[in-house]
């Protein structure tokens, strides 16, 4: 669906964007897991999280929809025979945390994907799910269909050898569905939306972060310097003894949604509020990185629900500085890289985005989606070997983007759209519809007096 887009006389306003991918999805399939009813208040409807309801009902959980309220009632028994295929659609998250419970599970099928799944790489699951006893089979590349052979786990250690929440969760939830002892190890924290949920939802997963600690110099004792005890981060644990029971989870708004709006504040230099946003600090790395260019955030209203902190987020916009991102930095602003190189193309200076080589394998190798489409724009954009170099402060000019069926990609330049000269296209507004649906109604919301 090929959608026209002008640039916009007026920006701001006050919105609601739906509830949070990630939180949704671990909701759902925890259901699989459960003792007894997990009940879900915002759930978003889009076809990402979707994929992960059909997923779990096609194992046996009972679903019920009342309005905004979703009703989880795990089976008795998890059963599937060899025959049994579960389409994951276009869902990552999906396909590698199902992976987790099924190989702990003792059920045996094969998960399946669109073409787009079907091209991303599931080696980093395989090979440690792998080393906990399970069997998991698929084609020469590691990518979907990917036959699942679930037995009874063995305890099991792992330091990620790259910062990915997926992993880390499917290997958790391989362990709950197993009943053994699992230990991860990150060197970078990742997102901990399933810790929290299992602590909030059931008993026996701990954490502990590693703090740094102040200790006397072993060459001048007259020193003291701060060191870190451990060569890691975080560990998270569970124990043949962690389990889900059940209860009550309400989502907060997904910011990484927000994240494309709060953006048009940021160049426009208007105001954008959202309410009910997710703040946990795993995921608000955008908002430290709108600080850092120059922007005015504001929060308020923070509450902690159902184990995750919310609040309303208000973002003014100014004139935008230029920031590099690297590192960590980078891991935190995973998903808003396309729209911050949208911010960075309206930014005064050179921007260096480094080490978002993982980019190249999502719904589209989003680096060179982003590349193309800024030049597009006639902004001089260059391609590195793990990220880009984005020229800003030039006309950007409309132009017929592209969204190589990348829904962060058409909404990042469906932004970009509002604030170029001339009018612009996207090819495929429709792809939207993988994390938020109604995403074009709330751009007409902060659009229109």
């Amino acid at each position: 669906m090929k959608k026209d887009l002008r640039p916009s006389k007026h920006y701001g306003g006050s919105i609601e964007v739906p509830g949070d991918k990630s939180i949704a999805h671990r909701a759902a399939l925890l259901s699989l897991l459960a003792k007894e009813n997990i009940e879900i208040i915002n759930f978003p409807d889009n076809q990402d999280c979707n994929s992960s309801l059909k997923a779990v009902e096609a194992l046996g959980v009972q679903v019920e929809r009342n309005e905004n309220q979703i009703s989880l009632t795990p089976p008795e028994t998890l059963a599937t025979n060899d025959a049994t295929i579960i389409d994951c659609g276009n869902s990552g998250t999906t396909a590698r945390l199902l992976a987790g419970i099924i190989a702990g599970s003792e059920m045996s099928c094969t998960l399946s994907g669109d073409e787009s799944l079907s091209e991303r790489p599931m080696k980093r699951i395989i090979v440690p799910l792998t080393e906990m006893g399970a069997e998991l089979f698929a084609d020469d590349n590691d990518t979907l269909p990917m036959k699942i052979n679930g037995k009874k786990l063995l305890p099991f250690e792992y330091r990620l050898p790259v910062a990915s929440a997926q992993v880390k969760s499917s290997v958790l939830l391989a362990g709950l569905a197993s009943s053994c002892s699992v230990r991860v190890i990150e060197e970078v924290i990742t997102r901990d939306h399933t810790e929290l949920m299992v602590q909030h939802l059931g008993e026996g997963l701990e954490t502990r972060i590693i703090k740094k600690e102040l200790v006397i110099d072993a060459d001048d004792p007259r020193k003291k310097k701060m060191v870190m005890p451990e060569d890691f981060k975080k560990d998270v644990k569970t124990s043949s003894q962690t389990k889900i029971i059940g209860g009550k989870i309400d989502i907060p708004g997904d910011i990484s949604t927000a994240a494309f709006f709060l953006a048009g504040a940021a160049i426009s230099k208007q105001t954008v509020t959202v309410a009910h946003l997710g703040l946990n600090p795993t995921r608000t790395a955008f908002l430290s990185y709108l600080k850092n260019i120059g922007c005015k955030v504001e929060i308020k209203d923070k509450e902690t629900i159902s184990g995750e902190l919310r609040g309303t987020v208000t973002v003014t916009g100014a004139d935008l500085k230029i920031k590099k991102i690297s590192g960590e930095t980078t891991v935190g602003l995973i998903d808003e890289i396309p729209i911050v190189a949208v911010i960075a193309a309206f930014s005064k200076g050179t921007t260096v985005i480094r080490d978002a080589g993982e980019l190249k394998v999502k719904e589209s190798d989003r680096l060179q989606a982003v590349a193309d489409n800024l030049r597009l724009a006639g902004i001089k954009c260059g391609l590195l070997e793990d990220g880009l170099a984005i020229e800003g402060g030039t006309e950007f000019s409309g132009a017929d983007f592209e969204s190589y069926g990348d829904h962060r990609i058409a909404m990042a330049f469906s932004i970009a759209a509002l604030f170029a000269v001339g009018p612009s296209t996207i090819d495929d507004a429709s792809v939207v519809d993988i994390s938020c649906p109604n995403f074009y109604e709330l751009l007409s919301e902060v659009t229109q007096k």
